[in-house]
């Protein structure tokens, strides 16, 4: 009984240390960028969630396609219905790891390499970039932008609208993250 009520214990102090090292946000930022000299298609969600494990270096991203809203409607519906078509694939999802080294103690900004797996529109493309980490106690701030392309991850582009929409689309990610409680 004694080593039952010590397994309980430890595994108690254990998920709590473990919680002390979990951040999580479930309004980051992300901006969607596919601008041309013809066109500017711009589009913003504030809903993206996240977690950060500061032990295990882990970042997990999640939005709902849908949440991205563009300056005019016939905008946001094409991307809903004929790129992204959110009903088919509704979220869009980030699973990596920080693999530069951060001081999490130190609240001075820092560049830091993430590597992972970005998942959107059915497909999974490993993909490493820079972000800019500030962390903090209460609070860790983290930004990155990545680079992307339709073709990556198999959204057809009518050739009628090509011009219209960039080669290379821009995704720029905010995040405030809080301890997990």
């Amino acid at each position: 009984m004694k080593k039952l009520v010590l397994l309980s214990l430890f595994s108690f102090f254990a998920i709590a240390l473990s919680a002390q090292n979990v951040f999580l946000t479930k309004d980051a930022k992300i901006n969607f960028n596919s601008s041309t000299p013809i066109e500017d298609i711009i589009a913003e969600s504030n809903q993206a969630t996240a977690v950060l494990d500061i032990e295990k270096n882990a970042i997990q991203f999640s939005v709902l396609t849908t949440s991205f809203k563009f300056r005019r409607a016939l905008m946001e519906e094409h991307f809903n219905e004929n790129y992204i078509e959110s009903p088919k694939f509704p979220k869009a999802t980030f699973k990596g790891k920080i693999i530069s080294t951060v001081d999490w103690k130190n609240d001075k900004t820092s560049t830091a390499d993430v590597k992972g797996e970005l998942t959107m529109h059915g497909v999974t493309k490993e993909f490493t970039f820079q972000a800019q980490i500030t962390p903090g106690k209460t609070k860790i701030v983290a930004s990155a932008t990545l680079k992307i392309t339709p073709e990556q991850f198999n959204i057809a582009i009518p050739s009628a609208v090509r011009e219209k929409i960039a080669k290379e689309v821009t995704l720029k990610i905010d995040a405030s993250f809080v301890p997990y409680k």
